[in-house]
């Protein structure tokens, strides 16, 4: 090796590990949590989509992401009420909370009349999904899974969002 050549290798090496985009990137898979669960009912009994799932998108990295799609689905008392499958991009600022909320396609279980029996009360909640992120080492799929009680109120509204 000629002389002053370690020198160079070991600069060379230093200077690539110091520099995150030419050495190994740090990534955080996102937290994803349920933020809260709404039953809404316009005056005539029906809304476009009573049940909506308001998500938690914790992003613990120092760059943005974004989400590619969300799939979910929820019961309520054990039965199941609703679930989501949607592409969608909703942008995740950098080590910050985003907060999604997903109008839920309503199953077959999920009748008006139980729906308004939910709409008040205690009652067991569970939701389950995935979603799909778009990060600077590719796409990542991250898993979640909430249960728990909530106390239900249904809004009356008829020009909710």
């Amino acid at each position: 090796m000629r002389p002053g050549a370690w020198r160079r290798n070991a600069w060379s090496l230093l200077l690539l590990a110091g520099c995150t985009p030419l050495g190994l990137w740090i990534y955080d898979d996102p937290v994803v949590t349920v933020s809260h669960i709404t039953l809404e009912f316009g005056q005539s009994g029906r809304a476009r989509s009573p049940v909506v799932v308001a998500l938690a998108l914790q992003n613990l990295n120092d760059y943005p992401l974004s989400t590619e799609r969300m799939e979910l689905s929820l019961r309520l008392d054990g039965v199941p009420i609703g679930q989501l499958k949607r592409d969608s991009t909703v942008p995740v600022a950098t080590d910050t909370v985003s907060t999604v909320a997903l109008p839920l396609v309503m199953t077959r279980q999920a009748s008006t009349e139980r729906l308004r029996a939910l709409g008040s009360g205690t009652h067991t909640f569970a939701v389950r999904g995935q979603a799909t992120f778009r990060t600077p080492i590719g796409t990542r799929k991250v898993r979640f899974a909430h249960e728990g009680s909530l106390i239900f109120a249904a809004r009356q509204s008829d020009s909710s969002p």
